[in-house]
């Protein structure tokens, strides 16, 4: 994929569309410069393992451990299904960040979610309709939707912990802990 986004604008545009359906469609906040670094290592964030991981959380409906059919899960844990994860268990403080416009996750499920953990201190909506699960990272406007109040949240919790947080540019900060 990384030799066919970098050629020609059909090809460009056909990469960006793939990004977008699997992530969501965000043409404004997109940073069309990064394309070729994207492409070199979308998509990322798992094994053949993990989407299949996702899919059993997502055919199940429960937020539990990975299934590896009965006879495994008797091995594995002792059950011929797999456990759901104890959230109860979880006892750092947690900020929930998610975007409206993200295909990868649902509402109702960051809700229950943070319903579900113990220790929940900030649920965030970022205020951009159509922010989604890449902009996280790749947004031009990343640092004033997102980045400024996650600091803000780590310095309020870890005040002697972070001693500078250092703005490179817009996309990018450098942080001392």
């Amino acid at each position: 994929m990384k030799y066919g986004c970098s050629m020609n604008f059909a090809g460009k545009e056909i990469c960006i569309n793939l990004i977008f359906t699997f992530c969501g469609y965000d043409w404004e906040q997109f940073n069309y410069t990064l394309l070729p670094d994207i492409m070199k290592i979308f998509p990322t964030g798992g094994s053949a393992n993990t989407v299949i991981h996702y899919s059993q959380v997502f055919q199940s409906g429960k937020f539990r451990q990975y299934d590896y059919g009965r006879t495994k899960n008797l091995l594995t844990y002792d059950s011929a299904e797999p456990p759901d994860y104890n959230l109860a268990n979880i006892m750092v403080s947690i900020a929930i960040f998610y975007g409206p416009g993200d295909t990868m996750i649902d509402i109702m499920d960051v809700k229950r979610l943070s319903c579900a953990l113990p220790n929940v201190m900030d649920v965030y909506e970022v205020p951009w309709p159509n922010f989604n699960h890449m902009d996280f990272i790749w947004a031009k406007d990343a640092s004033k939707l997102v980045y400024e109040r996650v600091l803000k949240i780590m310095r309020k919790e870890n005040p002697n912990n972070i001693t500078s947080a250092m703005i490179i540019n817009d996309e990018c900060y450098t942080l001392n802990l």
